[in-house]
């Protein structure tokens, strides 16, 4: 069964979506893995960006992940944050369950 918030497709991820494990979640990661706060509230100010993080591309690197829901032109979005490399994803809007 399909969760009624889960969309049909997931057309829109660039790669496979990887699983979330408590490790991964954990507020102990390296400093160099988080969003300093500022730098997240201020990419949530933006129009359509519901979501913002850090993840690492496929050679290791960080890169920072823009989660902008309503699709369309993304040329409001930063191509880079504070001197690392963005990438736009998206869909319907984060929500926690």
């Amino acid at each position: 069964m399909v969760h009624p918030h889960t969309p049909a497709s997931l057309d829109f991820l660039q790669d496979a979506p990887e699983p979330v494990t408590p490790a991964a979640a954990s507020s102990r990661a390296p400093a160099g893995d988080r969003l300093p706060q500022p730098t997240a509230d201020r990419l949530l100010q933006l129009p359509g960006v519901d979501g913002a993080w850090i993840e690492r591309d496929a050679r290791g690197g960080p890169v920072v992940v823009i989660h902008y829901s309503p699709g369309g032109p993304t040329d409001h979005l930063p191509r880079s944050v504070d001197g690392l490399p963005t990438r736009i994803v998206g869909g319907g809007p984060i929500r926690a369950y």
